[in-house]
C-alpha cells in the first residue's frame, strides 16, 4: 500500500527531485525564505513539521515533541499540524505557534497529490514564511505523508533539517535531499520509540538515552492537557463509566458490533459501569446500534466529540475498549486501562504499518487482543473490505483482558 501511494507521486511527476526544483524556484523568486546560515550550537527556534491528518500518528508523535522540549526547554517550539488536531496541540503548555494545515478536498490520487503540495506551499507562505528557524524536525517516515513533512521543512530554509532517510520506503530515497541531517535505523521498533530516537540518530543526543520502555508510559503532554481541563469537563454520567469505540478507518479493522455489545454487557453486569459509546458523525448508526444491543444505560456520543471533548470523555473513564483507532491512542496515552482489538494476525511480525509491534497505543495499561492466523485467502493484513479475519477474536478473550486490567487496581467485580 505504501509503495502504491508513493508510486502515485511519481505518476503525476511529483518526486522529491521535482519538489526540490520547485522550492529552489520559489526561493529565487523571493516567495519563500532563503537558506539560512548555520548558528553553531545555537537552537532558538524549532519547527516540528507534522502536517498530518491521522489522529493515531499525531498522538504517537507527541512522545518526540515532549523529548524536543526536554532537550531544548528554552527554545521556541512551533508546530505545523493537520487542522483537525490544531486545537489539541494548542493546549500543550510549551508549544508556541501552531500552524493549522487544511487538507484540500478530493482524494489523494493522481493530481490530488500535486494539489496537496500546492496547498502546503500556500499554507507555508501565509502562516510560516515570516518565521526563521534554526532547526526543523520532520519525524514521519515510510509513507506519502513523509514527503509533505520533508517538503515543509525544506521550505523554511532552516540551516538544520532532520528526518528519516527515504531508503526506509525503498522507493524514493531522493527525499533525503530535502534534509541536511539524515537518520537511519529503527526497523521493528514501536513508532513512538522510532520517532523519539530520531534526535539521537541525528546526533543531538545519545541514541540509547531513549529507553525501549517509552511505549509503556503515558504521554506527558497529553496527560497535562487532560488534567488542566478535567475541572471544567462536563459530567458525562452520574457514575463510573467505560468508553467503547467501535469505529476504525478501514472496515476490515472493525470488530463486529455484536462482539462489542457482549463486552459492554460484561462491563455492566460484572463492574456496574455505564457504557459510553464514542464515534464520528459518519459512525452514528453503528454507535446507535451498539447502544441498542448493549441495552439500558448505554449512551452514544457519536458526532458530539470534537478532539478536546473526546480527550475529556476518555480521561474520565475507568476503562476503554475499541479497535485500532485514534481514540485508542488517546486512551493509552492518558494511562487509561485500554483494550485494543487489533485486525492484524499474531503470527505475523513483519515491519508493517498495521502491526501492533509498531503501532499499538503508548501506555502503561494497554492490552492488545489479536487473532492467531488469517483466514484464507488473506496474507498479512486482512485484504477484505469487511470484518473478515478480525471476527475470529472472541468476546471472551476481550472480557478476560478487561478483567485482568481491572484486577490490577483490586477491582474484581461481581
Amino acid at each position: 500500500m505504501i509503495k502504491t501511494a508513493i508510486g502515485r507521486v511519481a505518476k503525476v511527476g511529483v518526486s522529491p527531485e521535482m519538489l526540490l526544483v520547485r522550492a529552489k524556484l520559489l526561493r529565487m523568486l523571493g516567495l519563500i525564505p532563503k537558506q539560512q546560515a548555520t548558528k553553531t550550537g545555537q537552537v532558538d527556534r524549532i519547527l516540528f513539521s507534522f502536517p498530518y491528518h491521522q489522529l493515531g500518528d499525531v498522538i504517537l508523535a507527541l512522545t518526540l515533541l515532549d523529548r524536543v522540549y526536554e532537550i531544548w526547554p528554552n527554545s521556541e517550539i512551533d508546530i505545523a499540524i493537520g487542522s483537525a488536531f490544531a486545537p489539541l496541540v494548542e493546549q500543550i503548555s510549551y508549544v508556541g505557534r501552531v500552524f493549522s494545515i487544511v487538507r484540500p478536498p478530493g482524494s489523494m490520487v493522481g493530481f490530488g497529490v500535486y494539489r496537496e503540495f500546492s496547498n502546503l506551499t500556500k499554507s507555508f507562505r501565509e502562516q510560516i514564511a515570516s518565521r526563521d528557524y534554526d532547526l526543523t524536525i520532520s519525524p514521519r517516515w515510510n509513507s506519502l505523508d513523509s514527503y509533505f513533512g520533508a517538503y515543509l521543512a525544506y521550505l523554511t530554509g532552516a540551516p538544520v533539517r532532520c528526518g528519516y532517510t527515504g531508503d526506509n520506503d525503498g522507493v524514493r530515497p531522493g527525499v533525503d535531499r530535502l534534509y541536511t541531517v539524515i537518520a537511519r535505523g529503527g526497523a521493528f521498533e514501536h513508532e513512538s520509540l522510532r520517532y523519539t530516537r530520531l534526535l539521537g540518530r541525528c546526533g543531538f543526543e545519545e541514541e540509547a538515552a531513549v529507553s525501549e520502555e517509552i511505549s509503556q508510559h503515558r504521554i506527558r503532554s497529553l496527560w497535562d492537557i487532560a488534567q488542566r481541563r478535567r475541572p471544567s469537563a462536563e459530567q458525562i454520567t452520574k457514575g463510573a463509566y467505560a468508553v467503547i469505540s467501535p469505529g476504525a478507518s478501514l472496515p476490515n479493522r472493525r470488530w463486529p458490533v455484536e462482539s462489542f455489545a457482549a463486552v459492554g454487557r460484561h462491563l455492566q453486569k460484572k463492574f456496574g459501569l455505564q457504557i459510553v459509546v464514542s464515534g464520528g458523525s459518519s459512525e452514528f448508526e453503528m454507535c446507535q446500534s451498539l447502544c441498542h444491543l448493549i441495552g439500558y444505560g448505554a449512551i452514544s456520543l457519536a458526532g458530539k466529540t470534537e478532539i478536546l471533548k473526546l480527550v475529556d470523555v476518555v480521561a474520565g473513564a475507568e476503562i476503554f475498549i475499541g479497535n485500532d483507532s485514534g481514540t485508542s491512542h488517546i486512551a493509552g496515552g492518558l494511562g487509561l486501562k485500554t483494550v485494543v482489538v487489533n485486525g492484524f494476525p499474531a503470527d505475523c511480525m513483519e515491519d508493517s504499518q498495521h502491526s501492533p509491534v509498531r503501532f499499538r497505543p503508548v501506555g502503561p495499561a494497554v492490552r492488545v487482543v489479536q487473532y492467531k492466523k488469517n483466514l484464507p485467502p488473506c496474507d498479512g493484513m486482512c485484504k477484505m473490505n469487511w470484518p473478515h479475519c478480525i471476527q475470529q477474536v472472541k468476546a471472551e478473550s476481550v472480557n478476560l483482558a478487561v478483567d485482568v486490567l481491572m484486577a490490577v487496581d483490586g477491582i474484581t467485580g461481581n
